[in-house]
């Protein structure tokens, strides 16, 4: 399984070049959206049901517990605020599944079914853009984890309809969990029609690389 997860990551990388990252778009369009960095590979295809959900299909290679969560997930935009100037969201997101242990050996554990659940915030002008993100993974006898992202970004030029668009952000990590509680990254991010392209570095080297393609 973390082979797949990490061939889907590259196959993303690889098709056609998104409107903006958004966990629910447009009526019946679909969306690939692939995250790889120091804690996971993880690939996510869903399909907008109406203007309020999207359902879809993930899957999740964790490095560090050296597991992968497969299942289904389901994104709601609980509220909207739409400005002359801005735009605010909060969505949530609920999936369930197995997670199947990539360990060999007499320690290779069992499958088990696994849940998750998250919620986030978003708020965003032409040039100015902050979000805020927290996700509870329960994962039977692989344990629990929680997260907590930040971001913080500008835009150095505000490009027309149509143009790139660049951003610059900081995002900061709570991951309790883990090895490495806290961590920041400093992101670049790239976005014309439907593609959109994030690339980065945390404050250990470790490299960030996110995808997400609107059909």
């Amino acid at each position: 399984m973390r082979y797949l997860a990490i061939y889907l990551s590259v196959f993303g990388l690889s098709i056609s070049t998104i409107a903006e990252a958004r966990p629910v778009s447009y009526p019946e369009g679909w969306t690939l959206n692939i995250r790889n960095d120091v804690n996971q590979n993880s690939a996510l295809a869903h399909y907008t049901l109406d203007t309020n959900h999207a359902l879809g299909a993930r899957l999740r290679y964790d490095r560090e517990g050296d597991f992968t969560f497969v299942g289904a997930q389901l994104n709601r935009l609980v509220k909207r605020w739409n400005k002359p100037d801005s735009q605010a969201n909060i969505y949530g997101r609920v999936a369930i599944g197995k997670v199947v242990d990539d360990t060999s050996g007499p320690l290779k554990r069992d499958d088990d079914e696994a849940f998750f659940l998250g919620v986030s915030a978003d708020w965003e002008t032409r040039r100015y853009f902050i979000s805020a993100e927290a996700q509870h993974w329960e994962n039977g006898r692989f344990g629990e984890f929680s997260s907590f992202h930040a971001r913080l970004g500008i835009a150095p030029y505000v490009a027309n309809t149509g143009a790139l668009h660049t951003w610059f952000m900081i995002e900061g990590h709570n991951r309790p969990e883990s090895r490495d509680k806290l961590a920041t990254s400093a992101i670049l991010r790239f976005f014309k029609g439907p593609s959109l392209l994030e690339v980065g570095v945390d404050d250990q080297g470790e490299p960030l690389l996110n995808y997400v393609h609107s059909f």
